[in-house]
């Protein structure tokens, strides 16, 4: 690969230089060679950079139908490995060779993928060498106004990084605007005069030739005869120096006019004369150039269709083999879904029927636990509840019936009916916890507004209609608030409880809310109280959700489905 690479560079060099351009040819030769036989991303790259590199050979020795041939393959080559950033130089050399021989339209088509692709490359350079070939290929076509967008892309790059070269061009093709298009000979004259000025810092003698022709033609047109002859002399010379015929016929059309015009007869019909034959001669030349395109492009055709045909062949019979090796494993997939399915069907239903037995589990456990808290609730209330008040009015007998007591006694005797009231109090609010009997009597809404009005800090909100629900969802969503308040105040240290229940007919959702010292959500909370609300929420198909910052209070939303 090294190897290759140097070989490349090498010729590259060489072609730069324009100096023994077989010898460029030879190395880039040995390098396409080297890279072929690789067959890796990096070395296709390599083979389309010698595939340029034989465009501008081929360029620079006239050769424009081999060497747009060269670039196409190069350009085809950075598709096939997605190469973006050397793809926009093959694309602009490729307009520039289209105008060459005259084809504008494609001129214009490859200088603006060149354009499309330098954007999206954020190569300026590239941008605005893409808008002088299509500045060049709109003008050609009659579409001065759009090539002075294109122009003043150019002019703003030259200005942005002071390049002499991008100035240069600017007020060459400007001035070839005003002259075709606007006909402002004086103006024209004035963007030539601008280009001579910076022709030197340039040294582009093609360029230089260009503008001098176009500048005698800007000068006869304008009537300074003197200044015509001058240029366009000076245009005859580099252009033959060049072998450029076309260049050389337009410089010697200018001196014949201008001969004419100072009554040198002779001179001028000869010169005229020398300009026809060489018209004739440039003539030719484009048509052979434009048949052998032609030519090019046909052959080429041919053999895109003979590998599309055999490409054709061998796709049908790679379908008949993957068809048939598709039905097989279609019928080997379909036998293997089907066992697969009726095992997946089994585990599903296995799972179905654990998930039923733990619901029916659960229903039961809380069932039990509602049935066994109602009769705790009454046991206490009505059993131990009534034996220690009986205890009490037997206590004030005792005292009404005269019974001598000491005065240690009488204290004690107090002492004993005050903790004997406390043991009446505690034991009606355990019982009413554990059951409250508005629960029974008036449903949930009513319940939890009682509970919450004994706090001083808690407050209770209630949203919907207030149907009474079904009696084991009812004790378990009291139990859920219960359990939340409790946690609230005795773990968050919270200030202010806000509950909220939301009844629709389909389910009820529950929210208690606590500005208290909060809790990290990612650290696993210990005791099982929250577990145990969420329990009961799956076990009717509802959800439990915390949310909760430090020191930024707590928030849980329960739903329970009806």
């Amino acid at each position: 690969m090294q190897l290759a690479n140097s070989y490349r560079s090498k010729g590259a060099a060489l072609t730069l230089v324009n100096t023994n351009l077989d010898s460029s040819f030879h190395y880039l030769e040995k390098a396409g060679h080297i890279y072929r036989s690789l067959k890796t991303k990096e070395a296709i790259l390599g083979e389309a950079m010698v595939f340029h590199n034989y465009g501008t050979v081929g360029q620079i020795q006239g050769d424009y139908v081999q060497a747009i041939d060269y670039y196409i393959r190069a350009s085809k080559l950075f598709d096939e490995i997605g190469d973006v950033k050397s793809r926009p130089y093959t694309l602009n050399n490729l307009a520039s060779l289209y105008a060459l021989v005259d084809d504008f339209p494609k001129s214009e088509k490859y200088a603006r993928e060149c354009i499309e692709l330098s954007q999206k490359n954020k190569d300026e350079f590239m941008v605005a060498t893409g808008h002088i070939n299509l500045a060049g290929a709109l003008m050609k076509q009659g579409k001065y106004e759009e090539a002075v967008s294109s122009l003043n892309e150019v002019w703003a790059y030259g200005e942005k990084y002071n390049d002499p070269y991008k100035i240069f061009l600017y007020h060459l093709n400007y001035a070839t605007y005003l002259m075709d298009y606007k006909r402002d000979y004086p103006s024209a004259i004035k963007e030539y005069e601008k280009a001579q000025q910076l022709a030197t810092e340039v040294g582009d003698e093609w360029e230089i030739m260009r503008k001098n022709v176009a500048l005698s033609e800007a000068y006869l047109e304008n009537k300074q005869f003197a200044e015509a002859e001058k240029t366009a002399i000076n245009a005859l010379n580099t252009a033959i120096a060049l072998q450029a015929k076309d260049k050389q016929r337009e410089a010697l059309w200018v001196l014949a006019q201008a001969n004419a015009h100072n009554r040198n007869f002779e001179t001028a019909f000869n010169q005229l004369n020398e300009a026809y034959l060489l018209k004739d001669t440039v003539f030719a030349d484009n048509n052979q150039r434009q048949m052998a395109l032609l030519e090019t492009e046909y052959e080429t055709e041919k053999k895109e269709i003979r590998i599309n045909a055999l490409e054709k062949e061998r796709v049908l019979y790679g379908i008949i083999f993957a068809v048939s090796l598709l039905g097989i494993i279609i019928l080997l997939g379909a036998l293997y879904l089907r066992q697969r399915a009726k095992k997946q069907l089994a585990q599903q239903q296995v799972i179905q029927l654990e998930k039923e037995k733990q619901l029916i589990a659960t229903h039961a456990i809380l069932e039990g636990e509602a049935t066994e808290r109602t009769r705790l609730a009454r046991d206490l209330h009505d059993g131990l509840g009534g034996m220690l008040s009986a205890v009490k009015l037997n206590l004030f007998d005792m005292k009404k019936g005269g019974a001598l007591l000491a005065s240690e006694d009488v204290m004690q005797f107090n002492k004993v009916v005050e903790m004997l009231d406390s043991s009446i109090t505690e034991l009606r609010r355990v019982a009413h916890n554990m059951m409250p009997d508005s629960l029974s009597r008036y449903g949930l809404k009513v319940s939890l507004q009682d509970f919450c009005n004994s706090l001083p800090n808690v407050h209770f909100h209630y949203f919907g209609n207030d149907e009474r629900l079904e009696n084991t969802l009812e004790i378990m969503i009291y139990r859920s608030v219960h359990e939340l308040v409790n946690n609230a105040l005795k773990h968050a240290e919270a200030e202010n409880i806000n509950v909220q229940i939301v009844q629709q007919d389909d389910r009820v959702s529950l929210t208690v809310q606590d500005d208290g010292k909060g809790l990290d959500p990612g650290t696993p909370v210990k005791g099982t109280g929250l577990n145990n609300i969420r329990t009961r929420a799956e076990s009717v198909g509802g959800t439990l959700n915390v949310f909760s910052e430090p020191g930024k209070g707590t928030e849980v939303n329960v739903e329970f489905k009806i």
